[in-house]
């Protein structure tokens, strides 16, 4: 693909992704701070900035920002991260100047008023509750202050009811001024447009802001010396758990072997833990493992929700298979078929502008250069089953392990569970 980067005056970063045979157009507005940024007392304040800039302009009310992104057909949403912060639309192709025009508006001159800062700290509050209410969800926060515990990069993005209901507007209002700074924002335009277009466009709505500084954080400690475990005692249908080990940082050389790892262990319903923990079983509806890549650390994880009596048995099963990675090299028909997975699947998500536009604008963001999707494929191709097998045995050890439980787990059950956790892999 042709990505085009420019760099404004003042440290604006802008990219352009031509797809030219595209009927529809993305944009997104991404900003270098998320939960990462925050200390302790300030926990979720980069969510609720979030949720502010949507809430009127010097020359908007919330509606208006709406309408004018779905009165035309469009959609519009956000999302705030450990280490960014993004805005973003999707709507026909002739309509991307209104909708850049929009989230540049947002971004740059929110008003936060008082009374929409009280309203939504009631709306937060309710989703920080929410969420604590869906065990499936709330086991992922548990896992986080486990991998790194005492840390900003640990703690729910959302922050805590204690942290948000002392919140104050001018604590936000001062959060924003020091990090919705020029050298922390990256603006990129996606689909059916002309590239000698965006520029000036962008241009045109973000060059008089002034640079600021960059934004940095603490770097995470990821060292453990032995299996960590958080059993929360709930009265749920299920027992959901997380198991969570330490993994690469984005830009580790050995992302491509941990990709595909992760395709043959739980990536999809052709993977190794689907096949053993669901078919072959039948514990689990839900069994999966997840990438997580930051900075300069990274998370591999496995998550299931099963009958609470079966849970030491499912557990016994994934750390089996965790183990049997290990110890011998996958089969090169496995490797051919996570290979073409994860090439097809990278394929078919920049076929959507939208999903084209969040892959290549996050990359640009943290990584400081863009994407090179020949590379990419090229690197893939080159991964041996050595190498996969020499990652796993790196990441999954003993001393590495952690473990999140939400379940009506006894003790004597939660005795089980730990046996079956805390053997050898």
């Amino acid at each position: 693909m042709n990505y085009i980067l420019n760099t404004l005056a003042n440290g604006v970063r802008v990219v352009t992704v031509p797809m030219r045979e595209r009927t529809s157009a993305s944009v997104a507005v991404w900003v270098r701070t998320g939960s990462r940024y925050e200390s302790e007392k300030a926990a979720g304040i980069s969510h609720m900035l979030e949720h502010m800039v949507f809430k009127g302009t010097e020359t908007r009310t919330t509606r208006q920002i709406k309408q004018e992104v779905e009165g035309v057909g469009g959609m519009l949403n956000a999302y705030t991260a450990e280490e960014s912060t993004c805005y973003f639309a999707k709507l026909l192709r002739e309509h991307y100047p209104k909708a850049l025009d929009v989230l540049a508006d947002m971004v740059n001159h929110a008003t936060i008023v008082s009374s929409e800062f009280e309203r939504e700290r009631g709306v937060i509050l309710e989703e920080i509750k929410m969420y604590r209410d869906q065990p499936s969800h709330y086991v992922h926060e548990l896992i986080g202050e486990l991998l790194w515990p005492h840390q900003a990069i640990g703690r729910p993005i959302s922050g805590s009811i204690e942290s948000v209901s002392a919140m104050k507007r001018s604590d936000v209002l001062e959060y924003r001024d020091r990090y919705y700074r020029p050298k922390n924002i990256l603006v990129a335009i996606s689909g059916g447009v002309h590239p000698e277009d965006v520029v000036p466009r962008v241009e045109a709505l973000f060059s008089a802001k002034e640079p600021g500084q960059a934004s940095s954080f603490e770097k995470a400690i990821s060292r453990q010396s032995g299996p960590r475990t958080h059993f929360l005692l709930k009265d749920t249908e299920q027992t959901h758990f997380v198991v969570g080990l330490h993994g690469l940082a984005r830009s580790s050389p050995h992302r491509y072997p941990l990709g595909l790892l992760n395709v043959i262990l739980g990536a999809n319903m052709s993977s190794r833990l689907f096949e053993e923990v669901r078919e072959k079983r039948g514990l689990a509806y839900e069994i999966r493992s997840g990438l997580h890549f930051f900075d300069d650390t990274g998370a591999f994880t496995v998550s299931a929700g099963v009958e609470t009596a079966k849970a030491p048995q499912a557990m016994a099963v994934i750390m089996r298979e965790l183990g049997k990675v290990c110890r011998k090299p996958v089969s090169e028909q496995e490797l051919r078929r996570a290979k073409d997975y994860f090439i097809s699947q990278l394929s078919m998500a920049l076929e959507d502008t939208l999903e084209h536009l969040l892959w290549v604008g996050e990359y640009a963001l943290c990584r400081q250069k863009l994407p090179d999707c020949d590379k990419i494929r090229a690197n893939v191709e080159a991964v041996t089953a050595v190498q996969i097998q020499q990652i796993a045995v790196q990441l999954f050890r003993t001393a590495n392990l952690n473990l999140a439980l939400i379940g009506p787990v006894k003790a004597a059950l939660e005795k089980k569970i730990r046996a079956e956790f805390e053997i050898p892999v």
